[in-house]
């Protein structure tokens, strides 16, 4: 009898590992030596119970990130640092938690705590492709384009789809959170991250990261909001300081977070570097409690970028559930006892920390199915490509087709293609690094563009000749590119995270490793002294670029980075086979200094006696702190440029195609809620005139009322219609008041001279004449239609 119970219970442990259930979780009962892994209890009463049951030692060390060596084989591993690393020494012998997980040092593990059944959570960057885990073995992963990219495609769809595919290949990997979306607004076009940030606009960021974050957490992995807040450039970031007024933090940089917070349900929200408006974001109240948890109604956890906790006591006040570190420096053992002991925390303060993080992974099922093995069999890298592809096609903008230059046909017979390697020579991805190297996602498979355009030359039928030169020698560049029928000169940026943009311009880049930089401007120069008339410029960059020779160029396709399907994707678009239908989700300005970084004190900022340490990396030098002063309010990007009537180069929003289109009939209808005005309705007819099928990203801008004190119009939707030739679609379009983005309300700040209390205020609606704008881009609104709004006033 006892020999057959014994087999009873193996066959059943056998089954339950079969179906990725741990032999710790019962799925009924309160039985057993752990009665949170009851699988019939509520998340918050399993956490309970685990909670309960832990010791204090326990609980601090899961509130921080320790990395360890997950692998199965292989050896020791010995980190001996000195100085201000020493906290990251170590030794790190093979623990067998996930065979093949080579050792990674940067760490971004919370280990697990067998005995009470909580497993390790494994987290990785994402936002352009899976890369920079806990393992030190990136997966194969799809290169997907910029975010930047994703965001000049105004399509919901393809966001979602760009979300699944991080999910699914994050899941693939055994990792459990993906670091990301990132967030922020791209204030300035200096910024080293811009590549990883939606949009100027806080509306376009805000619903395409939504988008993103559903498609993500569908695939039962966390997704983690970044970087809240403030964190708009990389120039001394783990101690520079911004000043935003209050309307501005609440308008424009804090409301793309709150949008994704209220429509997503994200799991996570990583808190960023700058001391905001005179705390560091980590350690605040303003932003971590009143903000985040209060207004929006956040209940998931809060975890820090890497060395972005100040203090100790702070930082667990402030509400940051994890610190993300090599190993903890303020969350550690020593200290938190130390202040457990004078009663500046209790232990409910620490419960507080671990209760959201462990809800969230029982509800994504984190706590009862293991993340033991990487699962490469559930991606289709085939597919994901495919997608990949579409995403960059719709992402690229044309800007500028004098005479129809483009698409190209098969009456050239050469055609050379210009530019250094990294952006002519090989497929151009968004950077993963923190040096200029060009460091990116391991890809099952590139297409550059030489083999984009002998692809698409082949299926047309063409007999035209591409010849490759990378622009090492400009008088070599010019000679090809006089003897032949067409030109297409690549060019492109180097951003990366730390380091913020040097120039506007186009800079030198390294060959390979080893090599000399090779400079862009001369090339350019050369190439089009040669044959301007027959150049099409395609450019690769992370936003806004100078181009004085702007006037000289037939044809500019702007690509940003386009990601592993590059080569496909550009040449299908020069050749016609697809119709360009992306818009600038930022606005291309005409000089190195103008909107809001018009001056120093704007970007990078002045030095000002704060009492905290300033100065480059993660300590600082001992200088003053930078600070940033967003001296512009919500004039910011295209708000800038209209409420100052200047011209921008080309303006947000803007994208041509190789069709036309016009807009007409417009209708604006209210919209009640029994008896209250609860929004409006937005209708157009939108029509291809014409000749060949596209899609145009279709906009609806608003004007408030005087009272708000808007500088002008501000996005409130948009839809993408795909037409054929002389199709018309009718367009409707539903504003709702209650929406996230609070698209008729303003903010009145409390105490607007007192940016400490930023987030003290409240939304407001003015009564008056509200001015709907639609049309093509932020510059061209054809059709306007104003109507009187009262959403207190019951019928």
């Amino acid at each position: 009898m006892i020999k057959r119970t014994i087999s009873i219970f193996l066959t059943a442990m056998i089954f339950m590992s079969m179906l990725g259930i741990p032999a710790n979780a019962t799925n009924g009962g309160t039985e057993g030596a752990k009665p949170w892994m009851n699988t019939k209890l509520s998340a918050e009463e399993r956490t309970k119970l685990l909670l309960d049951k832990m010791t204090m030692e326990q609980k601090i060390q899961q509130i921080a990130i320790s990395r360890f060596n997950e692998n199965d084989k292989g050896e020791t591993v010995v980190i001996k640092r000195g100085g201000s690393s020493k906290y990251q020494s170590g030794v790190f012998p093979p623990q067998g938690t996930l065979p093949g997980c080579e050792w990674q040092d940067t760490g971004r593990q919370i280990r697990g705590i067998e005995e009470l059944g909580i497993p390790t959570v494994r987290m990785t960057n994402g936002g352009t492709g899976v890369k920079g885990g806990s393992c030190g073995n990136d997966p194969v992963a799809t290169g997907l384009p910029s975010t930047l990219a994703m965001a000049a495609t105004f399509n919901r769809g393809l966001n979602y789809e760009a979300g699944r595919i991080l999910g699914q290949e994050t899941r693939a990997f055994a990792h459990h959170v993906m670091l990301g979306p990132g967030m922020n607004l791209v204030r300035h076009p200096y910024g080293g991250r811009n590549y990883e940030y939606f949009s100027e606009d806080p509306y376009l960021t805000g619903i395409l990261a939504t988008e993103q974050v559903k498609g993500i957490q569908k695939q039962g992995v966390q997704a983690q909001l970044k970087h809240l807040a403030g964190n708009e450039q990389e120039t001394e970031r783990w101690t520079m300081g911004v000043q935003v007024p209050s309307k501005a933090m609440n308008e424009l940089y804090m409301l793309p977070f709150e949008m994704t917070a209220k429509d997503a349900d994200p799991a996570s929200v990583m808190c960023s570097f700058p001391d905001v408006n005179g705390t560091y974001a980590c350690d605040s109240p303003e932003l971590l409690q009143d903000a985040l948890r209060k207004n929006w109604g956040f209940d998931g956890y809060v975890m820090s970028d890497r060395r972005a906790i100040h203090n100790t006591v702070a930082a667990i006040k402030a509400g940051t559930n994890v610190e993300l570190d090599w190993a903890p420096q303020y969350y550690t053992q020593e200290k938190i006892k130390k202040a457990l002991d004078s009663g500046q925390v209790t232990e409910n303060d620490i419960d507080n920390l671990l209760r959201p993080r462990y809800i969230k992974m029982i509800e994504y099922g984190h706590m009862d199915k293991p993340f033991n093995k990487f699962l490469p069999e559930i991606v289709d890298p085939m597919v994901n490509g495919a997608s990949a592809r579409k995403m960059a096609e719709e992402g690229s903008v044309l800007l500028k087709n004098d005479n129809r230059f483009l698409p190209l046909d098969g009456k050239p017979k050469s055609i050379a293609l210009i530019g250094v390697k990294w952006f002519a020579g090989i497929a151009k991805m968004s950077p993963r690094s923190i040096r200029v190297n060009n460091e990116n996602v391991v890809t099952p498979y590139t297409v550059t563009p030489l083999q984009g355009l002998e692809n698409v030359i082949k299926e047309l039928g063409y007999d035209t000749k591409v010849t490759y030169n990378d622009g090492r020698d400009p008088e070599a560049a010019a000679k090809i590119a006089a003897e032949s029928d067409v030109v297409l000169l690549m060019v492109g940026d180097t951003p990366g995270e730390t380091i913020d943009r040097e120039t506007l311009g186009f800079p030198a880049i390294p060959l390979d490793k080893n090599a000399d930089r090779v400079e862009q401007e001369p090339m350019i120069d050369a190439v089009l002294k040669a044959n301007a008339k027959k150049t099409v410029v395609v450019l690769k960059t992370s936003g806004t670029v100078l181009m004085p020779w702007l006037n000289k160029v037939p044809a500019v396709l702007e690509a940003w980075y386009p990601g592993m399907e590059d080569g496909n994707a550009v040449a299908n678009l020069l050749y016609g086979k697809v119709n360009p239908s992306g818009k600038l989700p930022v606005t291309f300005g005409a000089t190195e200094r103008e909107a809001a970084f018009a001056t120093k004190k704007q970007y990078p900022g002045t030095r000002q006696d704060t009492g905290k340490p300033g100065g480059p990396g993660p300590y600082g030098d001992g200088s003053d702190q930078l600070i940033a002063q967003y001296t512009e309010g919500l004039k910011m990007g295209y708000r800038w440029y209209e409420a100052n009537k200047v011209k921008p180069v080309f303006p947000f929003g803007y994208g041509l195609s190789y069709t036309t289109f016009k807009y007409n009939d417009l209708k604006v209808k209210r919209v009640r809620d029994k008896r209250t005005l609860s929004g409006i309705d937005v209708s157009f007819t939108i029509t291809n005139t014409g000749g060949v099928a596209g899609k145009e990203a279709a906009q609806v801008y608003l004007t408030l009322p005087n009272v708000a004190g808007q500088p002008t119009k501000r996005l409130v939707n948009f839809e993408k219609v795909d037409l054929k030739p002389g199709e018309s679609k009718r367009v409707n379009l539903r504003i709702n008041h209650a929406d996230s983005n609070h698209p008729f309300s303003y903010f009145i700040p409390k105490d607007p001279d007192n940016l400490a209390n930023w987030a003290d205020g409240e939304w407001a609606t003015a009564d008056g004449k509200y001015r709907v704008h639609v049309g093509g881009s932020s510059a061209d609104t054809p059709l306007v239609k104003d109507i009187p709004l009262n959403f207190k006033l019951k019928r």
